[in-house]
C-alpha cells in the first residue's frame, strides 16, 4: 500500500475555491429562510443552481440545507445556541469574490457577529 500524503493539489489545472462563513443572529435561521438565502447567495456569487435549494429540520440540533450549482454548491446549517449560530460552507469550481459573499451573508441574515475564511484547496 502506498503511503498516504496529508495533502497536495492533485488537479492544479482546475479552479477550486472554498469559503466558510459563520455568524450569530437574534433568531435561528429556519428552513424557509435557508432556502431563500441559498438562492440569493447564488445570484450574489453568480452561480447557476441546478435545482431549487433543499432544507430540513435536524431534530433538536437545528436546521440544514444545501443548493447544488453547475459549478459545485453550498451547505448551510443553523444551530439553536445562545445566540443562534449559522455556518455556510461553499465550494466552487468557478471563482467568486469571497468578501462579497461574506458581506452579503452578514446583511441578508442580519448577523450580530460574522467571521469568514477561505480554505486553500
Amino acid at each position: 500500500m502506498k503511503h498516504l500524503s496529508t495533502w497536495k493539489n492533485l488537479a492544479p489545472q482546475l479552479v477550486r475555491q472554498r469559503i466558510l462563513i459563520e455568524g450569530t443572529t437574534k433568531h435561528i435561521v429556519d428552513p424557509e429562510l435557508i432556502k431563500k438565502y441559498l438562492l440569493a447567495l447564488s445570484t450574489c456569487v453568480q452561480m447557476r443552481p441546478l435545482q431549487q435549494p433543499f432544507s430540513y429540520p435536524a431534530e433538536n440540533m437545528g436546521y440544514g440545507g444545501w443548493i447544488h450549482w453547475i459549478t459545485s454548491g453550498a451547505h448551510f446549517y443553523s444551530y439553536p445556541t445562545n445566540p443562534p449560530l449559522f455556518t455556510v460552507d461553499a465550494y466552487t469550481c468557478k471563482p467568486f469574490d469571497a468578501e462579497v459573499a461574506a458581506e452579503f451573508t452578514r446583511d441578508y441574515l442580519h448577523a450580530i457577529e460574522i467571521v469568514w475564511k477561505e480554505i486553500e484547496v
